[in-house]
């Protein structure tokens, strides 16, 4: 953590910003791929085919032993890089999620995640290298019995319940990193 009054000024940096960014990884198990590199893009704009935003979700590394296998769930909110000395920091602004057991659901063998809050209730919200950012990740809302209006819309899914399921059958990349 870098103390406040050491933090660069904005004068001295130049930012750029990037309405998505593509994740490159080695999958050696994938039977349909040559070599086993794949790629994926995930979003993050407020304006997705000029409507409503796309805020994609990550799986993010954090190190051994914490969220699901070493990593957690996250909403990328900006993708962004900046020079700094004439190093570039490539990086992503992002809402975290945390698991609500040590242990995936029983029923349906999925992690549940909650949106992580502070001490006044406001969303978690941190700057992170992208290098950390392992895989896509897609979030199921977890239903209870309250209706869900017509004019709802699923741009607001990820700010509309209390906690969701990790889906670890949206490819099989997911079902290998996280469980």
């Amino acid at each position: 953590m870098i103390p406040d009054n050491e933090l660069p000024s904005v004068s001295q940096c130049h930012a750029k910003v990037f309405p998505s960014a593509i994740t490159t990884f080695y999958a050696p198990s994938d039977p349909s791929g040559i070599g086993g590199m794949h790629h994926e893009r995930t979003r993050a704009t407020p304006s997705w085919r000029h409507s409503h935003p796309r805020y994609d979700c990550v799986f993010v590394s954090t190190g051994p032993g914490s969220g699901m296998c070493g990593m957690h769930a996250a909403r990328v909110r900006l993708f962004f890089s900046f020079f700094y000395q004439d190093i570039l920091y490539p990086c992503a602004l992002v809402d975290w999620f945390v698991t609500i057991s040590e242990e995936t659901d029983p029923e349906t063998g999925m992690w549940i995640v909650e949106p992580e809050l502070d001490g006044a209730g406001e969303r978690v919200t941190s700057v992170i290298h992208i290098d950390t950012i392992v895989h896509s990740a897609h979030l199921i809302p977890v239903f209870d019995t309250t209706m869900i209006t017509s004019s709802f819309h699923f741009s607001d899914s990820l700010d509309a319940f209390t906690s969701y399921y990790v889906n670890k059958y949206v490819d099989h990349h997911a079902f290998e990193i996280a469980f």
